[in-house]
């Protein structure tokens, strides 16, 4: 069965025609602090953001060399911390996961996961999420994609770090694997992303090779990369929220900080409605440009029978009477 290339996700359509599906990755950025990430939510939902997602995982199910060590950027600089450590400090339990569910279904905001184990999908499945993400470490993680092929929701896949060849088989797994609904991230691999490797004109390439639906999740901090992914036609958007960029963790230093909420949506929509049609359409005779053209005016007295020259006429406006681009059809 082949992939379609609009998914709707939770009632919303994602593709090309339609607006930007815009997420606000709650990520690690909630400091395992529940409420704080249900703030987050309902910032997002104020918004207008169609959707909210968690990083669902724990530590234990798929970190098995516990001496693993993770370097990342910070404010100033770059932080080296024990992997399995880290992520023990910002895993979340089932439960508290269950409770941003329900914040984000009395807020009216779509929520879904990024998945690492088929435990960890069943657990996101029973709560109800609209979809599922694969990060883009298990691009090659070919039983994680054939067990989220059979669940009948929507997939969004990381694509950073991977091979185009590894992209096309991960693609050819989901479809062979009987998923229908496959969403491509580009996502700039760093935390944070150097500019010299976020490779922007992949989305379109990415498009182009798979026609898929294609976004970005952004890694580089501030805005700059959401406005330019969304004018290069990503589909989906993707950024994390937090409280203080200068926390000491994978994602807080690229993330917008809780007021900026607003303005990370608006980029996108600004943008979407500035990006227009490929024909200029909206052109009438009451626009400035075409209210204020010039027509040919007399400069004299000009006698019956005489011919117009550039010595006898002038041009100003409004045009009215003889257009001043006649001038060139007559005229040598």
């Amino acid at each position: 069965m082949a992939l379609n290339n609009v998914v709707d996700v939770g009632g919303r359509p994602i593709g090309d025609g339609s607006p930007s599906f815009i997420v606000v990755e709650l990520g690690v950025c909630h400091e395992q602090n529940v409420s704080l990430a249900r703030q987050f939510i309902r910032e997002a939902k104020r918004a207008g953001a169609d959707a909210v997602k968690v990083e669902s995982f724990q530590a234990d199910d798929f970190v098995f060399d516990k001496e693993l060590s993770h370097a990342y950027g910070i404010e100033g600089g770059e932080r080296t911390e024990n992997y399995y450590q880290m992520l023990k400090r910002l895993e979340l339990t089932y439960d508290n996961y269950a409770e941003l569910k329900h914040e984000a279904d009395s807020q009216g905001i779509l929520f879904f996961s990024t998945v690492h184990t088929a435990t960890n999908a069943d657990a996101m499945q029973a709560m109800g999420v609209c979809a599922f993400k694969i990060a883009s470490s298990d691009v090659t993680n070919l039983p994680l994609i054939r067990d989220l092929s059979r669940r009948g929701l929507p997939v969004f896949m990381d694509t950073g770090g991977a091979y185009i060849s590894e992209v096309d088989h991960a693609i050819r797994e989901f479809e062979a694997s009987g998923c229908i609904d496959l969403i491509l991230m580009h996502n700039p691999i760093g935390y944070p992303a150097p500019l010299e490797k976020t490779d922007l004109r992949m989305i379109p390439s990415l498009k182009a090779l798979f026609e898929l639906p294609v976004g970005l999740s952004c890694h580089t901090p501030g805005f700059d990369m959401v406005v330019a992914g969304t004018a290069l036609g990503a589909n989906a958007m993707e950024k994390p929220i937090s409280r203080n960029r200068a926390l000491p963790s994978p994602e807080h230093v690229f993330s917008f900080l809780v007021e900026e909420v607003g303005e990370y949506v608006a980029k996108v929509r600004n943008i979407e409605t500035a990006m227009g049609g490929k024909r200029r359409v909206n052109v009438s005779g009451e626009t400035y440009a075409r209210k204020t053209r010039r027509g040919i005016y007399a400069a004299r007295p000009i006698q019956t029978g005489e011919i117009l020259s550039v010595e006898n006429v002038v041009f100003g406006r409004p045009q009215k009477g003889i257009p001043s681009n006649w001038l060139t059809m007559y005229w040598a």
